[in-house]
């Protein structure tokens, strides 16, 4: 597939990050680029921003005009700013969640960049993403919002409660203060292709450190199933997704990769790990030990759909068509059954639209089931009805005149 020079020097700089090119590598490819202003926000657009800025800085600022030297150090300065913010609030966090008893995961964000990025600003962050027990949701919600934090929420107060079965987070907010707080009882929806497998990642947590303060963290085989499935669960719409799948089987070349084929197996999860090692290993030259090379070409092959996922991937952000979430998940969910819960999950599981299109009272939460079909098939429907028309030639009034 033919690239812009833009899409080449991103993907350059993701392969840096991976290790899998050479500073020469990234230096020919910054050296192509004639329209600067394009480079800097296609980066933006894939949330790699601070990433390009950093290597084009150290690697290759001599190529690059002074103005957009300015504007790169601008950009590396805000995350470095951004991280230490996030980095602070999540400690604050961390501290009411521990004062209550609450056990928590930090998912993504500062402690992720630090593992990946070694403390470096280099991965840009916008909120806080925590796990806790489904058992404890309401202690740490109720724990947050005696902190100053609230909920935000299209749903009237009353109807949260009620709501929480359908949903796999709540988020709160401090009135534009700080950023929003990402609060899970699930890593995934349950019916989500391969959810199941995070139901044990629990009894497998390890300590990390983090600003001198111990907490816990997934163990490097779950860190690496929940980055593809993360992925996965957002159709793969940027690069630093892969850029992050890359990085971390970079800095843990001992990962267990035997177990985490068969645990990945054991809960559905074939089609979305190999899914992923598939993208680094085809987008960014990452090297898969053979065995597991092996697995990830019988599970994608030649799959329309994986090689349509990396074009999208590599198209400009004004070219990429209208991806359905719910159809690559379908694909990736393995066998009948779980294509089915998957089906059902998007059919018939209410969300916050839902909610706020059509106002109940608590009492009345139940309708929101059948609501949401007869919803999606309007929706749909009218779509439907759309392409059909605009398949056929408008009719010539004049001829008839």
């Amino acid at each position: 597939m033919n690239v812009t020079p833009e899409t080449d020097l991103l993907l350059a700089c993701a392969r840096r990050f991976a290790c899998t090119a050479s500073p020469a590598e990234f230096r020919d490819r910054a050296g192509r680029i004639t329209d600067w202003p394009a480079a800097i926000s296609l980066a933006r657009a894939h949330w790699m921003e601070p990433l390009a800025a950093w290597y084009l800085d150290t690697e290759c600022a001599e190529l690059l005009p002074s103005a957009i030297r300015e504007v790169l150090r601008a950009a590396i300065h805000r995350s470095a700013v951004n991280f230490l913010l996030l980095s602070a609030e999540l400690i604050k966090v961390l501290c009411v969640l521990d004062a209550g008893g609450i056990r928590v995961v930090p998912l993504k964000g500062p402690v992720l960049a630090a593992m990946l990025c070694d403390e470096n600003p280099w991965r840009e962050s916008c909120d806080l993403d925590l796990l806790v027990r489904p058992a404890d949701i309401t202690w740490a919600k109720d724990a947050l919002i005696a902190a100053g934090y609230r909920l935000d929420s299209q749903l009237p107060g009353g109807e949260e409660n009620a709501t929480f079965h359908w949903r796999s987070q709540l988020v709160l907010t401090r009135d534009g203060i700080g950023p929003s707080i990402d609060l899970h009882w699930q890593i995934l929806p349950s019916l989500f292709p391969c959810a199941r497998y995070f139901d044990s990642a629990w009894n497998r947590l390890e300590t990390t450190v983090f600003h001198n303060q111990e907490i816990p963290a997934f163990s490097p085989e779950d860190q690496l199933f929940f980055l593809c499935a993360h992925a996965a669960r957002h159709s793969w719409q940027s690069l630093r997704l892969a850029a992050d799948v890359a990085r971390l089987i970079h800095i843990r070349p001992n990962l267990d990769w035997d177990w985490l084929i068969r645990s990945a197996r054991a809960a559905d999860g074939t089609m979305v790990m190999a899914l992923g090692l598939w993208m680094v290993s085809r987008l960014l030259n990452v090297e898969l030990p053979a065995p597991v090379l092996e697995f990830v070409n019988a599970t994608i092959g030649a799959k329309v759909f994986a090689q349509r996922l990396l074009e999208r991937l590599l198209s400009t952000p004004d070219e990429n068509e209208n991806f359905s979430d719910f159809g690559l998940q379908f694909k990736l969910a393995a066998g009948w059954w779980p294509k089915l819960q998957c089906t059902a999950a998007y059919a018939l599981l209410p969300t916050d639209a839902d909610g706020a299109s059509l106002r109940l009272p608590r009492w009345l939460y139940l309708l929101y089931y059948p609501y949401r079909p007869a919803r999606l098939a309007v929706k749909h429907g009218n779509k439907l009805l759309k392409s059909i028309r605009g398949g056929f030639p408008r009719p010539n009034h004049a001829a008839g005149a």
